[in-house]
């Protein structure tokens, strides 16, 4: 049920960083040609690439997560099985804590910064750093999930 919950996320995540990440390179490029070849510049193309990037950087390292795209230096002998179950342990640690971290004083930084404004997008700030507590929720959900996995098989032997 988690899984299936887990992967419509991730679908739903993929689509609107697509989105996203479309909409950034259309504003940079609208942003570069009035400046260079209209010599007019606009200034809220600045702030909505600001914006769309701040919300796929994070957003993204969540999903980055979840499919096991962040860089992994391997250390120690993984091929034994209580030496990979401790490394698990320690690793769902500590990315429990980074999405604490981001979900908890994301929060609040975003709570503090929503009585400022974007004033060339007429929008709060709140915008801006409402994805560091929305990733680290995703976070905590996909760590949950693989938490579960390694609950159920704790040596990994259900992959053989």
């Amino acid at each position: 049920m988690l899984h299936r919950l887990c992967d419509g996320i991730s679908g739903v995540i993929r689509t609107l960083a697509w989105i996203a990440f479309a909409g950034m390179i259309a504003t940079v490029a609208l942003q570069v040609a009035a400046r260079n070849l209209l010599d007019a510049p606009m200034i809220w193309t600045s702030d909505m690439a600001l914006l769309l990037f701040t919300w796929l950087i994070f957003v993204g390292a969540a999903l980055g997560l979840r499919t096991g795209a962040h860089y992994l230096v391997d250390m120690l002998p993984t091929h034994r099985p209580k030496v990979r179950l401790f490394v698990e342990i320690i690793s769902l640690l500590a990315g429990f804590t980074v999405a604490w971290i981001l979900g908890v004083h994301g929060w609040t930084l975003a709570q503090m910064r929503a009585s400022g404004e974007v004033q060339s997008l007429g929008i709060s700030r709140f915008w801006i750093y409402l994805p560091l507590p929305v990733s680290g929720a995703l976070m905590a959900v996909f760590l949950i999930e693989q938490a579960l996995v390694l609950v159920r098989d704790p040596f990994g032997k259900g992959a053989a």
